[in-house]
């Protein structure tokens, strides 16, 4: 069932405006920082918040629309699994997961038969008997999503799904997550702050800032393409503004870049990866034709690599080496030349 939301909805002083389609079929990463407004979308479609304007419409039929149309949560055809899974402390795992379709009206046998084949679908059939505080984070996971599923839902939306759990219990479940949404044939929706979930789970990723998405398209297209400060920050990049002229980036804020698209015009985007990025301590002499000079801000420890900010015109991030860190022997406030060949740029028009 493929989902039409344009709408918004203000609170307090915060107002969220969605203007975007969820296909059937489709895993959709709604990603954003903290307070971007992604909780309240999800909270919208499944009919827990109204909206002041437009409308939403699952398939043929329409759940909101100002001023007269909301329709109710337990008839929008949508399981929902909670930042903290919301289980029923009381309840024992099989009877949290029977809830959802007895809420539905159907009969205590047929909700118990379909919470039996969720335990089996996830491999949790020993949990039955036991109570929420009696099973870990991620077992609590699986009864959320258990509970979601067994109401056969159109849509799924899941908020924060991996948030509550350790790295190490995060990765497995994970996996698990994965295989569950990638059986799902409905509209799956999942919000996460955490760009790796983003990758490693959707097809598609909306991006909200300040309750406005900013971008929208796959992960890869994100990755080669940032639009915002804060997606180049979250795909690891270097996004450089300025003014694009046969070949030559006239940076904002100061510097020049040669750049391979010679036939962009006007305002433009340049994305330079850190990994292609060399750094010298005396200017060097080779085949780049960009070259500028600057100095290291901040030396940050990432794995088996090195990520080196530097101020200069254009400013940008580097990874490097240990060994490469030992040679150049780099310290904060040391003077640096940053060179990249041009063939390592990409710019666009946004």
């Amino acid at each position: 069932m493929k989902i039409t939301a344009n709408f918004s909805t203000i609170r307090s002083d915060f107002r969220l405006k969605i203007d975007t389609i969820f296909s059937a079929g489709t895993v959709t990463a709604v990603l954003g920082p903290n307070g971007s407004g992604k909780s309240t979308v999800l909270r919208v479609l499944a009919g827990l918040q109204g909206i002041d304007s437009g409308e939403i419409v699952f398939g043929d039929q329409v759940v909101n629309k100002t001023p007269s149309v909301h329709v109710a949560p337990q008839e929008r055809s949508v399981g929902v699994v909670f930042q903290d899974y919301a289980l029923f402390p009381h309840l024992s795992v099989m009877e949290n997961i029977a809830f959802g379709p007895r809420s539905l009206g159907l009969s205590k046998k047929v909700s118990q038969a379909r919470a039996q084949s969720q335990l089996r679908s996830l491999g949790i059939t020993e949990l039955g008997h036991r109570k929420p505080n009696q099973i870990s984070g991620g077992q609590a996971q699986r009864v959320a999503l258990a509970r979601a599923l067994a109401t056969e839902p159109s849509v799924l939306l899941l908020d924060e799904p991996l948030a509550a759990l350790d790295a190490q219990t995060k990765e497995s479940v994970r996996t698990e997550l994965e295989k569950q949404i990638d059986g799902f044939d409905g509209c799956v929706i999942f919000v996460t702050h955490d760009p790796l979930d983003a990758m490693l789970l959707a097809d598609r990723v909306v991006v909200l800032e300040d309750g406005t998405i900013t971008q929208e398209g796959t992960p890869s297209e994100l990755a080669a393409r940032p639009e915002t400060d804060y997606v180049a920050t979250l795909m690891g990049v270097n996004l450089i503004r300025g003014v694009a002229n046969q070949g030559v980036l006239q940076v904002e804020g100061g510097g020049v870049l040669s750049v391979p698209q010679v036939d962009l015009r006007g305002e433009a985007l340049a994305v330079l990866r850190p990994e292609s990025i060399a750094l010298h301590l005396s200017r060097p002499e080779g085949s780049a034709r960009n070259v500028w000079q600057g100095s290291v801000r901040a030396l940050t420890p990432m794995h088996d690599r090195i990520r080196v900010s530097i101020d200069a015109s254009p400013p940008v991030i580097a990874t490097i080496t240990h060994s490469a860190l030992a040679d150049l022997k780099l310290s904060v406030g040391t003077s640096i030349w940053v060179s990249a060949k041009t063939l390592m740029i990409e710019a666009f028009v946004k």
